[in-house]
């Protein structure tokens, strides 16, 4: 078993490949993005890895070379902190 970097946190990212998300409206608020496409992203999580979530949108993938990509064919898809995402059609997604 895995051990979590800060036991004291509480872990309520619970999520899942298959897991349909967004991103936050407090990480949005926090950034400045009031308006634009990105609070209509949705996205599906193909990984968790670590604390990142692997989700279905092309990533930039000019920073790797073929080798890293073949090595690690999830470097292909964007990756996105789960401190900053929500669940669709949860309670916490109304607001978080």
């Amino acid at each position: 078993m895995a051990t979590r970097r800060n036991p004291g946190r509480r872990d309520i990212h619970n999520f899942q490949g298959g897991d349909k998300v967004r991103l936050s409206a407090k990480f949005l608020r926090s950034t400045g993005q009031y308006t634009g496409s990105a609070s209509r992203r949705i996205w599906t999580i193909k990984e968790i890895q670590d604390e990142f979530a692997i989700v279905d949108e092309p990533a930039d993938t000019r920073w790797y070379s073929a080798a890293e990509i073949a090595a690690d064919p999830s470097l292909k898809w964007r990756r996105i902190n789960v401190a900053n995402l929500v669940r669709i059609g949860t309670f916490s997604s109304r607001d978080a």
